[in-house]
């Protein structure tokens, strides 16, 4: 050991494990390498590279929760020359840099814009597959892999064709340098020079596709929103991680389901689970190999000290495949649920495209599902890049189902991750009544099971007894797999959802649960929050407030009650960890919530959570709205409301039932077509949950959910049958 050298105590505290990371055989076969060093230890001395690796899931999570600690902003490369050429665009960049450029790049890769191109690549997708099924053998990576990352996404970019011919290439050579610069970072740094050159004279405004990302980027410029300097750095951040992540993880899919035939007939038979095969794919294939983090001020990472300036690599491939975390690490496994995967990154720096990425890799599955039989593939050809894993060839043969079924469409909110899953067995294991009409249930899987992870603001769909199904927030903290938590307030005009629940509360009682959804995200991205509750809308706010504690966010708590005995969680949030951050507001003892002083102008990257019932959400809204607060900032969710049901007869067609249905002028489409024999998966039955979303093919619907931007509403795309109405004589429904 070299004791001049500033690693000193750690290089004595942490195994060494002699390897070349960026050899030609150890991309070709990291998985062996990756279990001899979490064997070691979750931080080794690699000496060869001079950086420390972190090897073990926990460890990697801590790292890049840490932004303060471990920094991106001297380069994420794996050598000074690296990080000093690539220092700058988003990756490679702390808060409040990093905020700026993110917010500035995410707005048309979030879910809700997203939904607009949605038709668009599945569509594509069919085109997709019924052309290799006709084909039978084809390369996995080339001809389907490749597909819609360089139709669509490249159009959505924006490029002008000679910038879009060249994005693989400049991608390719940017990941290369961000490895070391051997032969390869050192090849590729003509790549990236031809790249910044082409920003430079051909990425401006009157080149790029109007309506594009990168075109949006210059009109920020054009705004004063964002400095000039910035944009051909995010111009850079578009080029470089729209492919290749992408066509990693849908080649690693295309093989797993090759490789694993009983996993793919599973798929057919329960295609709720394609979110869990996509993130089977991405946590096994990991497309990024590692990135890299340097520390800020002396620290100690599970026993080993590190000094300020060490540079700490974050092998994401190791970390997806700890067996510490992951029961039968190596096996794809579609039934395995949760997002607990590091394949997208974690923290701040999670991926920006991930939405993307799943939206183009659920497409190519549902075509898949409903056109192809039987897939089969060969051993794969690994592509040599410095930090993508990924395949260059690989070959398929898919053979098609004799009679193809037609998809059907999810009947679920734009907002909602997937369609609505298979049910879930189980028993109620704790029942507190903090009040006479509140129940508070925790519930657990049967056989000791782990019940799917969540994030903060999802909900479950619960059937206490058969045919009454409600949606109740989790209020539990989200870290917990073992339980699940909900609160239900009785309500006097309940349709029988709270009442059924109320009457089940006992120990023992068995019920049944879908797994988690999610309307209501939490920005975790975001820096500042405000949380605000009324009554039993604590519920998703309080899960909402363990997770912000969690991660060091700054925000403030205020929750509305008319009388103290009569709301849940007053004690456990005034014991909580951030029982500092709680304001509780009392009516009856006179310190009802005064919205003029609470709730003030907007700061930056500053967001606000409301649930509560209508007449506490709407002064909220409206006063953020007149203080200038975006309405992407501003997040709500609803308590369910009385369905006015009474309006004019119209008829239904029901396209692919192939009926005619009268609905009565005192009659929900719902109920209607319930009557017709006709199953549409619902579930609040009062607009506020977007399960009934229905798409429409023609006539205009009567809008009467909570649920539908006014922009979706505009576009007359879908309805809530529960509740909605129609203007036209006639609605056709695609059921």
């Amino acid at each position: 050991m070299n004791l001049a050298c500033p690693h000193g105590r750690a290089l004595e505290e942490a195994p060494t494990y002699d390897v070349d990371f960026y050899d030609d055989a150890f991309i070709r076969a990291p998985w062996p390498h990756y279990a001899a060093m979490r064997a070691l230890g979750p931080v080794v001395w690699l000496p060869r590279h001079r950086n420390f690796a972190v090897t073990q899931y926990r460890e990697v999570r801590e790292i890049l929760q840490d932004w303060r600690t471990y920094s991106s902003a001297q380069g994420v490369a794996a050598d000074d020359a690296g990080c000093d050429f690539l220092r700058g665009n988003t990756l490679a960049s702390d808060p409040p840099i990093h905020d700026e450029m993110r917010i500035a790049m995410s707005k048309p890769l979030l879910p809700g814009a997203l939904a607009r191109v949605r038709e668009r690549v599945d569509e594509a997708a069919v085109a997709l597959v019924n052309d290799l099924v006709a084909r039978r053998n084809f390369d996995g990576i080339a001809d389907f892999a490749r597909f819609l990352p360089l139709t669509i996404v490249t159009q959505l970019v924006g490029l002008p064709e000679d910038g879009r011919g060249n994005m693989l290439k400049w991608a390719a050579a940017s990941f290369d340098i961000l490895g070391v610069q051997n032969a390869r970072g050192r090849e590729a740094i003509n790549a990236v020079k031809e790249m910044r050159h082409w920003i430079a004279t051909r990425a401006t405004p009157e080149h790029l596709k109007a309506d594009s990302w990168t075109a949006r980027i210059h009109e920020l410029v054009e705004a004063g929103q964002i400095p000039a300097e910035m944009a051909p750095l995010l111009v850079r951040d578009y080029i470089n991680p729209s492919l290749d992540t992408t066509i990693s993880a849908t080649g690693q899919l295309i093989y797993q389901l090759g490789k694993n035939p009983d996993q793919w007939q599973l798929l057919r038979e329960r295609p709720e689970l394609i979110p869990n095969a996509v993130n089977e794919a991405v946590r096994l294939g990991s497309p990024i190999r590692s990135f890299s983090r340097t520390v800020v001020h002396a620290t100690a990472l599970s026993g080993v000290p590190l000094a300020a300036g060490s540079r700490v690599m974050v092998l994401f491939g190791s970390a997806n495949r700890d067996e510490r975390k992951f029961p039968n690490p190596d096996k794809f496994d579609v039934t395995r649920s949760g997002f607990d995967h590091v394949g997208f990154g974690h923290g701040i720096h999670m991926c920006v495209g991930m939405h993307l990425a799943q939206l183009e890799m659920q497409a190519l599955l549902k075509a898949l599902i409903y056109h192809v039989d039987r897939i089969v593939v060969g051993e794969p050809t690994i592509a040599i890049n410095n930090t993508i894993h990924a395949f260059s060839t690989l070959r398929v043969s898919m053979w098609p189902i004799a009679s193809p079924q037609a998809p059907v469409q999810p009947h679920a909110s734009q907002a909602a991750v997937s369609a609505p899953t298979a049910w879930i067995g189980v028993s109620v294991d704790q029942v507190t009544r903090p009040t006479p009409d509140i129940v508070v249930i925790d519930v657990i899987a049967e056989h000791g099971q782990q019940l799917p992870s969540f994030t903060a603001g999802a909900h479950i769909d619960v059937e206490a007894v058969p045919g009454i199904i409600r949606q109740y927030s989790l209020c539990g903290d989200p870290v917990n797999r073992d339980r699940y938590r909900i609160a239900v307030r009785r309500d006097a005009s309940s349709r029988g959802g709270s009442n059924a629940i109320h009457s089940h509360a006992q120990v023992g009682a068995r019920l049944r649960i879908r797994p988690p959804r999610n309307s209501f995200p939490l920005n975790e991205e975001a820096r500042c929050f405000l949380l605000f509750a009324a009554g039993i809308g604590i519920t998703p706010i309080l899960c909402m407030a363990y997770r912000l504690d969690a991660l060091g966010r700054d925000f403030l708590l205020h929750y509305a009650v008319r009388r103290r005995y009569d709301a849940a969680f007053i004690s456990e949030l005034l014991r909580s960890p951030f029982a500092d951050k709680v304001r509780l507001h009392v009516s009856d003892e006179g310190s009802r919530l005064d919205i003029q002083r609470v709730l003030s102008a907007p700061k930056s990257e500053q967001h606000v959570y409301i649930c509560g019932p209508h007449r506490f959400i709407e002064p909220l809204v409206n006063h953020a709205s007149q203080l200038g607060w975006l309405e992407e900032h501003v997040h709500v969710e609803r308590f369910s409301r009385e369905v006015v049901a009474a309006g004019e007869p119209f008829t239904i067609i029901a396209e692919r039932s192939g009926k005619r249905v009268e609905v009565a002028s005192d009659k929900t489409i719902l109920a209607a077509l319930k009557d017709a024999g006709i199953d549409v998966q619902s579930s609040c039955q009062s607009g506020v949950c977007g399960t009934c979303l229905t798409d429409v093919l023609q006539g205009i619907p009567e809008h009467r959910d909570l649920v539908q931007t006014p922009e979706e509403k505009a576009s007359n795309l879908k309805v809530a049958v529960c509740c909605s109405r129609a203007r036209s004589r006639i609605l056709v429904l695609d059921i």
